[in-house]
């Protein structure tokens, strides 16, 4: 087993997936990429200054991610880190979205996560170590127009990541579940307007590098981690513990 930390990136293709990618190699971490083209991850591995291995696979398909996993275990001995990346938007309108693309979506947005979980837990948790950042968005509070399939996917990410957590929470391992919010990004998914996802991906290694969250299961927002926000009653409750 190498001592190297391992970073699993998935829509490594394109995007914030590729950027993320090139950000942890160059810090010297051994990058195992999934996307569904091969050609778009042999492109985006050619920008890669250190180790990236592709792996063409649909998150989707759990038996396939399965696979593929297992041998990234079989060959490394490990997996360190997770960052669920792949997601579709279709815009279209709810009314003319048909039940199978809408069906599509969400076994690409929930289910791959999912099925990633899955896959890579029970190797984290012989290890005793593991790493989960799910990319998530607020996209559910303030749904757009023609969004409502990747909205409604969103808002089910923010429940699946807290469950995943929990349900591991009695084995009291090194293993973090949490979801990273990294913001709106220059991408296709968003048209190519928004932060450049190089940033995004910067902060993403910050994130992955820290020792240890303040919580086994947080919401990271960009590089910090988010606190909800406080009710009156709280304020109080906390003003008047800081004077006691």
């Amino acid at each position: 087993m190498t001592d190297q930390k391992i970073v699993l990136i998935t829509g490594a293709g394109s995007g914030l997936g590729a950027e993320l990618s090139k950000a942890f190699a160059e810090k010297g971490f051994l990058v195992m990429g999934i996307g569904r083209s091969a050609d778009k991850l042999a492109k985006a591995g050619e920008s890669v200054e250190g180790h990236f291995e592709p792996y063409a696979a649909d998150v989707a398909h759990a038996q396939e991610i399965s696979k593929v996993i297992d041998s990234i275990v079989e060959k490394h001995g490990k997996i360190d880190i997770v960052f669920n990346n792949a997601a579709v938007y279709p815009k279209v309108n709810f009314v003319d979205e048909s039940a199978e693309a809408f069906a599509d979506a969400l076994a690409i947005n929930v289910n791959g996560v999912a099925n990633v979980c899955k896959a890579v837990l029970p190797s984290m948790i012989a290890n005793q170590y593991g790493r989960i950042f799910n990319v998530g968005s607020w996209a559910d509070i303030a749904p757009i127009a023609a969004s409502a399939v990747y909205s409604a996917s969103k808002g089910a990410l923010h429940g699946l990541t807290k469950a995943i957590a929990a349900d591991i929470q009695h084995l009291d391992l090194d293993i973090e579940i949490h979801e990273w919010i990294p913001g709106h990004m220059n991408t296709q998914m968003s048209e190519f307007t928004g932060m450049d996802p190089a940033i995004c991906a910067s902060w993403g290694v910050e994130i992955a590098s820290r020792p240890n969250a303040s919580k086994k299961n947080s919401i990271y927002e960009q590089n910090f981690e988010w606190q909800p926000p406080k009710g009156l009653k709280q304020k109080i409750k906390d003003k008047v513990l800081f004077w006691k």
